[in-house]
């Protein structure tokens, strides 16, 4: 099976889901325009397709209920999302945009910077890839409110353009960061970055059979911006890229969860 389609197989999996939901908002064909209405356009480049899944899907509740139609579409090595709204819907509909296209450069392309330029020795694989979604996490509300303020205004939103072109001074400070991390590192002095991360943090998660939940019950994805799919190592990886102080486990565990919260997040995480 070829990319494009494994992507439509992925997609419509997705759709299938929300519309049994109740919340079917994609139609693949443009079909009849809107009176007044807007469109929003994000792409990508076909490789990083989980960019543009992460934002459908985030956007698909909100968006189906502005009446809103979703679209992909392939052109060569590209992929892009197409969203159709009313014109009164628009400013917020852009606004959700520019926050979750924020998300996935502050975090996916953030991550891709740093597993070039960071590789310590004194660290196994999976402590390493501990320290590089700390390290992702750690920035992620001021990058991602830098990243929003250099969004505004745009009238399409070429992801992979923008960060090539526009946001030269964010990937310095990237830069920087990583020319700082020594070039070993050992258990405990994760476990002093990871203790002064958490400590920083206020929000309280819950934890269900490997997904996150935001204190209002709202499920974090943004660990699928690294990796695709459900994985011990992504459920870590989103207990750390939500940056919360508090967790609340409310399931069994993967083993290797339940083992980190237990070293990184003792006396601030419950067990069912």
């Amino acid at each position: 099976m070829d990319f494009k389609s494994s992507f439509a197989c992925f997609f419509n999996k997705i759709f299938y889901k929300r519309r049994e939901e109740g919340g079917g908002c994609v139609n693949k064909s443009r079909g009849a325009a809107y009176t007044n209405g807007m469109e929003i356009f994000v792409s990508e480049k076909a490789k990083n397709a989980r960019y543009i899944a992460y934002i459908y899907a985030s956007l698909c509740g909100m968006s189906s209920a502005c009446g809103t139609k979703s679209r992909i579409a392939f052109d060569d090595d590209r992929i892009m999302l197409c969203l159709e709204t009313e014109k009164k819907y628009e400013p917020f509909l852009r606004r959700l945009a520019e926050e979750k296209i924020s998300e996935c450069i502050a975090v996916g392309y953030k991550y891709e910077l740093f597993r070039r330029a960071v590789r310590p020795t004194g660290l196994c694989g999976e402590d390493a890839e501990i320290l590089l979604a700390a390290l992702v996490a750690a920035d992620f509300a001021d990058d991602r409110r830098y990243i929003r303020s250099a969004l505004h205004g745009a009238d399409v939103y070429t992801i992979d353009g923008f960060f090539s072109f526009r946001l030269a001074a964010m990937r310095r400070k990237w830069q920087n960061v990583t020319a700082c991390v020594p070039p070993h590192f050992t258990k405990e002095k994760l476990a002093a970055f990871l203790g002064y991360l958490f400590r920083e943090g206020s929000e309280k998660i819950f934890v269900r059979g490997g997904e996150v939940y935001d204190g209002q019950y709202r499920k974090l994805r943004r660990a699928t911006l690294i990796e695709e799919g459900v994985s011990e190592m992504n459920g870590i990886r989103e207990i750390i890229l939500s940056g919360a102080g508090e967790v609340e486990c409310v399931s069994a565990l993967f083993p290797k969860e339940e083992e980190f919260l237990r070293l990184y997040y003792a006396g601030k995480v419950t067990f069912a």
